[in-house]
């Protein structure tokens, strides 16, 4: 209904005409499918509309199957190519629509590259992003990097409030190895207030070894390897960037 533009005094009776006709199809074909007998809701909604085009005539489909479905509420698009049986690009901004593609975008996107209010993907971006690879998002996770608001990561975090295994970055960071931020807790804590075994501060710091800032870089990096083996490449790297 939502792919059909039609006065409202004529919807409801073709909205009754409708379930009736979905009704009998999908029962006297014996499949449970609708899916399969009717095909896609964009589709049907055309072909339906052209049996009653002499009840209502001023009715039109704003769908279209050649890929693009478009409809009071939202808009989709499936490419006709593919990789192993999921389309190169899938959109989808339909109210609780799901993109599923290489490159998926829609208010629900899965794929390799995904954007959307939620996103799922080796890449992702959108409000709620988690990623194998990377994500940025209000509410960001991944395996290996995570940016945004709320940012939570086995290797890398950066954000508003940052959480991470290895290193988090961010006004509050917290992590197991590295941390640096407005308040940092971790093993090796960089900030105003830091918390941990090796903790460089500037307003309050606790831990077995504190160094006060402010100091360059090379100062941090040298008291940080005096007093542990080894350091993090990405650790040293941030540190030359802020200090």
């Amino acid at each position: 209904m939502n792919s059909i533009s039609i006065d409202r005094m004529s919807r409801e009776n073709l909205r009754r005409e409708m379930y009736y006709d979905i009704r009998n199809r999908v029962f006297d074909s014996g499949m449970d499918d609708p899916f399969k007998v009717l095909g896609s809701p964009n589709e049907y909604a055309g072909r339906f509309l052209e049996e009653r085009k002499p009840l209502y005539p001023k009715a039109h489909s704003r769908a279209s199957v050649t890929g693009h479905k478009r409809s009071l509420y939202g808009y989709e698009y499936v490419s006709k190519s593919a990789i192993a049986g999921l389309p190169i690009v899938h959109v989808n901004t339909c109210p609780f629509g799901v993109a599923k593609g290489v490159i998926a975008i829609g208010n629900i996107a899965v794929g390799v590259l995904s954007i959307g209010g939620i996103s799922f993907g080796l890449l992702s971006f959108g409000g709620l992003a988690f990623s194998i690879l990377f994500s940025a998002g209000g509410v960001s996770s991944s395996l290996i990097f995570a940016l945004g608001g709320l940012a939570f990561s086995l290797y890398f975090a950066a954000g508003g409030l940052a959480v991470s295994y290895d290193l988090a970055l961010g006004g509050m960071a917290i992590a197991r190895n590295y941390a640096i931020g407005g308040f940092s807790m971790a093993n090796v804590a960089v900030g105003e207030n830091a918390r941990g075994a090796i903790s460089i501060y500037q307003q309050t710091g606790v831990g077995d070894y504190l160094l006060k800032l402010p100091k360059t870089a090379d100062q941090i990096i040298d008291f940080v390897t005096s007093k542990k083996a080894e350091i993090s490449t990405l650790f040293e790297w941030i540190v030359r960037i802020i200090y």
